[in-house]
């Protein structure tokens, strides 16, 4: 706090192009940064929805503050997060990492709820098969609690992205007076465009944004989903599966196969 009392009072942003030829860099900026963030979130609830569930002490600790944490207003934590690490890192990387933050924070405390969920409902049947096969903590993560956990996660994912779509949007079109924090993006671009009365640059730049969304949904989400059926725990087989012809393409697929 003490060095970001120093910011530059001007701070020059970056010259943000309306032209659709623009639009795919755009796009495969603000969608590494989206990546990035959920790498990190599934990371940090990995670690710790694992030790809330595995430590009395830890849950007493862990699971109220991840509810308080969860109820601060994401975007009160942008301009803390900018001011903060641009004060004692280069101002892009610094923009840079407060976005990825921001966006941090607004998945990974709904996978880290789905995590922890999974962990504490294990059927004790499975419990005592990893116990008989002797299982250490590596083989059980990898064989019993992540497959049992693969279903939530996916659909906790899907929800988190969505999330994470509008504050990546709310991220990369910071401003706070002369201080252009912007960063090149869809968010960018959407900005620019409703700002200069552009209704053709917007129209493209949320086209954009959709066609984005459905196309990691069919080549991401849902391929996904019907990979992970395989983990569904079903006395009886159920009627209604996921489909995704994605997945089917993949299947047949003599490289997929080789690899």
């Amino acid at each position: 706090m003490r060095l970001a009392f120093h910011a530059p009072v001007y701070v020059q942003g970056p010259e943000i192009s309306l032209s659709p030829a623009a639009l795919p860099w755009y796009a495969f900026l603000s969608t590494l940064r989206m990546l990035a963030a959920y790498v990190l979130s599934l990371s940090f609830s990995l670690f710790y929805g694992y030790k809330a569930a595995r430590s009395r002490y830890a849950e007493l600790f862990f699971l109220p503050l991840l509810d308080v944490l969860q109820s601060v207003p994401i975007l009160s934590f942008l301009p803390v997060a900018v001011l903060a690490l641009t004060a004692f890192l280069p101002e892009r990387v610094g923009v840079e990492l407060a976005a990825i933050f921001l966006i941090f924070t607004s998945q990974a405390w709904n996978l880290t709820f789905a995590w922890y969920q999974s962990l504490i409902t294990i059927p004790q049947e499975l419990r005592e098969v990893s116990a008989i096969f002797r299982l250490r903590s590596y083989l059980r993560f990898r064989f019993l609690e992540l497959p049992f956990a693969a279903i939530q996660l996916i659909w906790n994912s899907m929800m988190s992205w969505a999330g994470g779509w509008f504050f990546l949007m709310a991220s990369e079109m910071f401003t706070v007076g002369a201080r252009d924090y912007r960063l090149p993006g869809l968010g960018s671009y959407l900005q620019e465009a409703a700002y200069l009365g552009d209704t053709r640059a917007l129209a493209w730049g949320l086209l954009t944004l959709i066609f984005l969304i459905v196309l990691l949904d069919q080549l991401v989400w849902r391929p996904l989903l019907a990979w992970a059926e395989r983990f569904k725990l079903e006395m009886v087989e159920s009627e209604g599966k996921t489909s995704s012809w994605f997945y089917k393409v993949l299947r047949g697929s003599f490289l997929w196969s080789a690899f």
